[in-house]
């Protein structure tokens, strides 16, 4: 069950894919990371499929959990454990165990409650059910509880999954919710979540306004998708059933003035295509580091809150439909050392690094407010002093985006509001967007309808075409650049199809982890 090497790997090595299913289509071509990919997903389906797994009575095992003692450690024995239902573990310093790592499964309806603190919960497999309560199958209520070496499988039924008599909504049923502080979830993996509702929630109790603290790192998110039980053919409410599929969201439009500084680090998402936000970051002081994102229709998502960093990622579209880098609201957030390549994502909202406009005339100091009507903290922050620095973005539809998106009033009004501002004080700093492919785009924009404000340029490189914006003399170079910044070891020169003669690629290894673009 654990992952942090072979998604290590697969950082260092992937390029290329393979189709799939439904509005997918992957560039044919490189495949030296296709085998690496293949057999994690081998390795993944053996480990669930493996071994004869018998039913085993819960009755014990509930009645266990629930009166564990300080300190005890559980070991638990192979087998399937049915219908655990809600189940609060309050006893602390525990570790719960599976004997044989994967071979012991929660199905059926079920949700452990972390509720005492220091918990670590080891090997365990959620399957063949779904989660006893719409929150998820683990919820986190205490402090520095830990999730590791273990797999979310389909966990997909039993629960309750229609939509509702008001608006014909249907329910938002995670697989984990994090409350407390310093909670861990490592080396696990989340795979084939098709219904409605966010796989890993982070959530703040009520009045709580100090950081989270919480720790994501060397996961596998794999299959995440939409409309699989056909929750978009009710065209009146569509709007909101497409709504709410993120792989991860920090936070939440009422709680996104405060810090959660949750971090997400070294995990890889792989065909992930539940929405537009793969993981939103709807808080303060969150880190996302060193992730893998492959062949998703799907975009890291800066929503809401202020002063999140977004560095050392890897994105790699493939040429797949949908798929997205980085889109930013609000501001004080850094965008930095990242690889954009092949994202396909077009008009107002997608791209390789997409700068939203919002509603809000930060020159005039407004912000969002739940007191001020039609402004509150669910609406679009303008981007403000946000540095852009040392990404590399690759032949993708739309390169580098500034919108021009007119927002609606609210995920259920679809009237439009009147006015929308660009961003302000963003600073861009060594980037290089290359477009040398059809239909790729270095710059987009509209700087007829949002034009950026007092945008400040140092070293830039844009080649290829750039629509509707207006660049300044300074500070910028259209020329062909000699040299493209590949992160460690992920590109040999031979891989990289950019139709460039004589162009030289090197690694972050080479430069180090900042670098100056050649021209």
């Amino acid at each position: 069950m654990k992952i942090s090497l072979i998604a290590g790997l697969v950082t260092l090595s992937l390029l290329g894919g393979c189709a799939t299913e439904n509005y997918s289509k992957v560039d044919e071509g490189t495949q030296t990371n296709k085998v690496a990919i293949d057999n994690i997903v081998a390795h993944e389906k053996a480990v669930i499929t493996s071994g004869s797994i018998k039913a085993i009575d819960s009755a014990a095992l509930k009645s266990k959990l629930a009166s564990l003692a300080d300190g005890e450690e559980l070991i638990l024995e192979p087998g399937k454990y049915a219908d655990l239902g809600r189940l609060d573990i309050t006893a602390s310093n525990v570790v719960i165990k599976a004997k044989v790592p994967g071979q012991t499964w929660f199905t059926g309806l079920v949700q452990l409650n972390l509720v005492g603190n220091n918990i670590t919960l080891d090997g365990v497999v959620f399957t063949e059910g779904g989660p006893a309560e719409r929150m998820g199958g683990i919820t986190f209520r205490g402090n520095n509880n830990t999730l590791q070496n273990s797999m979310f499988y389909f966990f997909n039924d039993k629960y309750a999954y229609q939509p509702d008599s008001k608006r014909d909504e249907y329910p938002k049923y995670l697989w984990l919710s994090l409350y407390g502080k310093n909670n861990q979830l490592l080396n696990n993996t989340f795979e084939g979540k098709h219904k409605r509702g966010t796989l890993i929630g982070i959530q703040k109790a009520k009045g709580d306004e100090t950081a989270d603290n919480h720790v994501i790192k060397g996961n596998l998110f794999y299959d995440q998708k939409h409309n699989q039980y056909e929750e978009f053919d009710i065209s009146d409410a569509i709007r909101y059933n497409s709504n709410s599929w993120e792989a991860i969201r920090v936070g939440d439009s009422k709680s996104s003035i405060y810090p959660s500084k949750t971090t997400i680090e070294g995990n890889l998402f792989y065909e992930c295509d539940g929405e537009t936000e793969l993981v939103s970051f709807k808080s303060a002081g969150n880190v996302l580091r060193g992730n893998t994102i492959i062949n998703s229709a799907s975009m890291v998502s800066l929503r809401h809150g202020i002063n999140n960093v977004v560095e050392d990622n890897v994105i790699l579209g493939n040429g797949k439909r949908y798929s997205g880098g980085i889109r930013l609201y609000d501001e004080g957030h850094t965008i930095r050392n990242n690889y954009i390549e092949r994202v396909m994502g077009t008009g107002n909202v997608r791209g390789g690094i997409a700068i939203n406009t919002g509603i809000t005339d930060v020159q005039k100091g407004e912000r969002l407010s739940q007191d001020v009507k039609g402004k509150g903290l669910n609406k679009q922050a303008t981007p403000n002093k946000v540095l852009i620095e040392n990404n590399t973005v690759i032949n993708s539809r739309q390169n580098v985006l500034y919108s021009d998106k007119k927002h609606r009033v609210s995920l259920y009004d679809n009237q439009k509001v009147s006015t929308v501002f660009a961003g302000v004080d963003m600073t861009f700093n060594n980037n290089l967007s290359y477009a040398a492919v059809k239909k790729s785009l270095a710059l987009k924009g509209n700087d007829e309808v949002a034009k950026l404000v007092n945008p400040t340029y140092n070293n830039e490189v844009y080649f290829g075409p750039i629509q509707a914006v207006d660049l300044p003399a300074e500070g910028i170079s259209t020329a062909e650049p000699k040299l493209i910044v590949a992160p460690n070891g992920l590109l040999e020169a031979a891989d990289l199809d950019v139709g460039a003669k004589g162009l030289k690629v090197l690694t972050m290894a080479d430069v180090g982890a900042s670098y100056t673009i050649q021209k």
